[in-house]
């Protein structure tokens, strides 16, 4: 089977203190797959680094086995929220429309193709009725289903998405957690950028335990063990409690 994203020996620092170091990464196609570590891990890092943001130390980066200059326009990437700036004057409907733009070039206008696709992209996220609201207008959830809806309408092979379930409310996060399993179950790898450990089992098939080094990767229970959680977060918690108490049970 194919690796959607192959990482090889990727290093990378800030004024010569590392922020990744030394990671190795293959990730299968057709999965959910959270990024997860605590704060300062390199979690964003790593996303910038893969979509070529970041000019790394060293190491390499394949995309569905070929470099990201080549499969671009298969690749999707939704940012963080706060990483952008929501003053712009555009509506909706023009922020999805942008995710078009990959296929049909920065001069080509939007055809009523592009147009029938973002308006069903918005329906799909539940923001159709706001398609002519000014960004700046939408609440932080509101905000984040147009970012959806703009990845969406890439129909892209691969997603990566940083963050998208901070500052949203809890029916937002539920109807991305659903158009992100509707996107696996089309075969589509998506990988994200999560900090609720709470809910990894819940929304996650596969998951990337980080912090700087990589810690583990694979099928979501075979990675949140005791040894790993104490390797990424160190102390007690009571989330690695209840893993301690898992693996005691396992035995």
């Amino acid at each position: 089977m194919r690796n959607a994203v192959e990482i090889r020996d990727l290093t990378l620092a800030y004024r010569e203190k590392p922020v990744l170091w030394d990671i190795d990464l293959e990730v299968p196609e057709g999965v959910l797959m959270a990024i997860v570590g605590p704060n300062g891990a390199g979690k964003t890092t790593l996303i910038k680094a893969v979509l070529g943001l970041l000019n790394p130390a060293a190491g390499s980066v394949e995309i569905l086995g070929d470099a990201l200059s080549k499969v671009r326009h298969k690749v999707g990437y939704v940012p963080q929220r706060t990483s952008v700036d929501w003053d712009f004057p555009t509506s909706a409907l023009d922020v999805v429309l942008m995710g078009r733009y990959g296929k049909i070039g920065w001069v080509n206008r939007p055809s009523k193709h592009d147009k029938a696709l973002a308006r069903e992209a918005l329906e799909k996220v539940g923001m159709s009725d706001f398609s002519d609201r000014q960004i700046n207008q939408l609440s932080g959830g509101q905000q984040q289903r147009v970012f959806l809806a703009r990845a969406l309408v890439q129909e892209a092979d691969v997603y990566f998405m940083d963050e998208p379930f901070v500052g949203v409310d809890a029916t937002t996060e539920l109807t991305i957690v659903d158009i992100l399993k509707e996107l696996r179950s089309q075969g589509k790898t998506v990988i994200v950028v999560h900090h609720d450990l709470q809910t990894l089992e819940e929304y996650f098939d596969w998951a990337f335990l980080l912090n700087v080094r990589q810690i583990a990767c694979g099928p979501v229970q075979e990675v949140l063990t005791a040894e790993n959680l104490r390797l990424a977060y160190g102390g007690r918690s009571a989330f690695l409690e209840k893993a301690i108490q898992r693996d005691r049970i396992t035995e």
